[in-house]
C-alpha cells in the first residue's frame, strides 16, 4: 500500500513546498484549480483508494496514513514545507509530524475541528442519503466535478464515507504540540461550527508557535469552490507573511 505524493503546479522554486491534504472524500483531482493559482510549488497527497490510487487497499485508520505519508517524504522536506490539511487531512498532518518528529515549516487547518473538541461518534450512524445531502453542501464537490454522473457521485459517496469510518475511529494524537506557526480558518457557515465545536481557537493548543484563527465567508469547505482560488492563495501568502517572512505575491 502507497500514499503518492503527487506535483501539483510548479513556481521558480525559491519559496517554501505547499503540501495539501484532501479532506474525507476527497482526491488529489480537487486541488487542480486551487494549484494552478498559486504561484508556488504545490504538492498533493493522494490517499490509498482514492483517486490514482483507486487499485490499492484504502488504509484502515488516520494513524496508517500519517504512517505511509512519513514514509514518502523526508524529515528535512517537510520541515520547509506549508502543510495545509482541509478537514480530515489536518489530522493526517499532526500524524505525520508525530512520526517524522518534526514539524512542518507551518501547519493551516481548514474546516477541522480542534481534536480534544471533537465527537468522534457525531456521524458514525449517518446514512448515506444523510451524507449526500451534506456531501452536496461542500465545496468540495463541484471542484471535483462528482456531479457530473450519478456513476461519479456514488463513487464519491462511497469515498466520503469510508474516510468517514476513519475519523469516528480517530482519538487523537498524543499530546505533543508542534514547535511550528499554526493558523486554523473555518467558514462562518461550517455546521460544526454552529453546533458550537470550535475549529479555529481550539487549535492553540497545538503548538508552542505562533497561532492565528480566521474565520472566513462560507460553508464547510467553501473555501474550495471555483472562483475562490485567488481569495485562498491570498490569505495563505498572508499568513506566510506574517509566521515565515515571506512577501505575498497574491494581493
Amino acid at each position: 500500500m502507497t500514499a503518492i505524493l503527487a506535483k501539483l503546479s510548479t513556481s521558480d522554486g525559491r519559496g517554501r513546498p505547499h503540501l495539501l491534504l484532501p479532506p474525507a472524500g476527497g482526491t488529489v483531482r480537487a486541488f487542480g484549480p486551487l494549484a494552478g493559482t498559486a504561484g508556488a510549488d504545490v504538492w498533493g497527497v493522494e490517499y490509498p483508494g482514492h483517486g490514482d490510487q483507486l487499485a490499492e487497499p484504502p488504509a484502515s485508520s488516520i494513524e496508517e496514513l500519517a504512517t505511509l505519508l512519513a514514509g514518502a517524504t523526508s524529515k528535512d522536506w517537510f520541515s520547509r514545507t506549508v502543510t495545509i490539511g482541509f478537514g480530515m487531512g489536518a489530522f493526517v498532518a499532526l500524524e505525520t509530524a508525530q512520526r517524522l518528529g518534526v514539524s512542518p515549516g507551518a501547519l493551516i487547518v481548514v474546516d477541522a475541528c480542534a481534536p480534544q473538541r471533537r465527537s468522534p461518534d457525531k456521524n458514525a450512524k449517518a446514512g448515506a442519503s444523510a451524507m449526500g445531502r451534506v456531501f452536496g453542501r461542500t465545496g468540495l464537490t463541484p471542484v471535483a466535478g462528482y456531479r457530473d454522473s450519478p456513476e461519479s457521485w456514488e463513487y464519491a459517496l462511497d469515498l466520503l464515507l469510508g474516510d468517514l469510518q476513519l475519523v469516528n475511529a480517530y482519538r487523537g494524537p498524543a499530546r505533543t504540540r508542534l514547535a511550528c506557526p499554526l493558523a486554523a480558518m473555518r467558514g462562518t457557515d461550517d455546521p460544526a461550527s454552529a453546533s458550537g465545536d470550535d475549529a479555529t481557537g481550539g487549535w492553540r493548543v497545538w503548538t508552542s508557535g505562533p497561532f492565528v484563527g480566521r474565520v472566513v465567508p462560507g460553508g464547510y469547505l467553501g473555501v474550495l469552490e471555483s472562483g475562490r482560488e485567488i481569495e485562498f492563495w491570498g490569505r495563505i501568502h498572508r499568513l506566510e507573511a506574517a509566521f515565515l517572512d515571506v512577501q505575498p505575491d497574491v494581493a
